[in-house]
Protein backbone atom coordinates (compact mmCIF):
# COMPACT_ATOMS: atom_id res chain seq x y z
CA UNK A 1 0.00 0.00 0.00
CA UNK A 2 1.24 3.13 -0.78
CA UNK A 3 -0.09 5.97 0.97
CA UNK A 4 0.13 9.94 0.84
CA UNK A 5 2.31 11.97 3.34
CA UNK A 6 -0.45 13.65 4.61
CA UNK A 7 -2.41 10.95 5.96
CA UNK A 8 -0.63 9.92 8.60
CA UNK A 9 2.00 12.72 10.77
CA UNK A 10 5.60 13.03 9.87
CA UNK A 11 7.03 10.21 8.06
CA UNK A 12 10.75 8.97 8.96
CA UNK A 13 13.30 6.91 6.58
CA UNK A 14 13.62 3.52 7.17
CA UNK A 15 16.40 2.84 4.27
CA UNK A 16 17.62 3.75 0.75
CA UNK A 17 17.69 1.14 -1.90
CA UNK A 18 20.00 1.34 -5.23
CA UNK A 19 16.47 0.48 -7.69
CA UNK A 20 13.16 1.16 -6.83
CA UNK A 21 12.36 -2.74 -7.37
CA UNK A 22 14.15 -3.15 -3.62
CA UNK A 23 12.70 -0.31 -2.54
CA UNK A 24 9.04 -1.86 -4.00
CA UNK A 25 9.48 -5.39 -2.08
CA UNK A 26 10.07 -3.34 1.51
CA UNK A 27 7.00 -1.59 0.57
CA UNK A 28 5.29 -4.67 0.12
CA UNK A 29 6.47 -6.61 3.04
CA UNK A 30 5.59 -3.48 5.09
CA UNK A 31 2.30 -2.37 3.67
CA UNK A 32 1.07 -6.31 4.22
CA UNK A 33 1.71 -5.64 7.44
CA UNK A 34 -0.36 -2.65 8.24
CA UNK A 35 2.28 -0.43 7.50
CA UNK A 36 1.96 2.79 6.06
CA UNK A 37 4.96 3.29 3.54
CA UNK A 38 6.22 6.33 0.95
CA UNK A 39 8.79 5.54 -1.42
CA UNK A 40 10.68 8.60 -1.94
CA UNK A 41 13.92 9.35 -5.03
CA UNK A 42 14.61 9.18 -8.63
CA UNK A 43 13.48 5.98 -10.98
CA UNK A 44 15.14 6.05 -14.11
CA UNK A 45 13.40 2.61 -15.39
CA UNK A 46 15.73 0.69 -17.67
CA UNK A 47 19.34 2.70 -16.71
CA UNK A 48 18.84 1.83 -12.34
CA UNK A 49 21.30 2.16 -10.75
CA UNK A 50 22.43 4.71 -12.94
CA UNK A 51 25.81 6.26 -11.72
CA UNK A 52 25.68 9.79 -10.77
CA UNK A 53 28.17 12.09 -9.76
CA UNK A 54 27.56 11.23 -5.93
CA UNK A 55 26.95 7.43 -6.12
CA UNK A 56 24.04 5.20 -7.49
CA UNK A 57 20.21 6.58 -7.69
CA UNK A 58 18.51 6.43 -4.75
CA UNK A 59 14.96 5.38 -3.56
CA UNK A 60 13.41 6.03 0.57
CA UNK A 61 11.46 4.11 1.80
CA UNK A 62 9.60 6.34 4.50
CA UNK A 63 7.33 4.88 7.55
CA UNK A 64 5.20 7.05 9.84
CA UNK A 65 7.72 7.44 12.95
CA UNK A 66 4.90 6.04 15.59
CA UNK A 67 5.44 2.63 13.27
CA UNK A 68 9.36 3.27 13.07
CA UNK A 69 10.23 0.53 15.17
CA UNK A 70 7.88 -2.54 13.95
CA UNK A 71 9.41 -1.30 10.14
CA UNK A 72 12.76 -1.80 11.56
CA UNK A 73 11.42 -4.90 12.93
CA UNK A 74 10.13 -6.35 10.00
CA UNK A 75 12.71 -5.14 7.63
CA UNK A 76 15.81 -6.43 9.52
CA UNK A 77 13.69 -9.76 9.66
CA UNK A 78 13.84 -10.06 6.06
CA UNK A 79 15.91 -8.22 4.05
CA UNK A 80 18.86 -7.59 6.23
CA UNK A 81 21.71 -10.31 6.35
CA UNK A 82 22.49 -11.67 10.10
CA UNK A 83 26.28 -10.52 10.12
CA UNK A 84 24.90 -6.96 9.05
CA UNK A 85 23.23 -6.52 12.05
CA UNK A 86 24.74 -6.08 15.95
CA UNK A 87 27.86 -5.24 17.16
CA UNK A 88 31.29 -5.11 14.88
CA UNK A 89 33.73 -8.04 16.63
Amino acid sequence: MIADKSDSGEFIRLAPFASAAEAGMVAELLGNNGIRVVLQGANFGGLEPLRLPGGFSETWVLVPEAQLDLALDLYQAFFVRNDEVGDDE
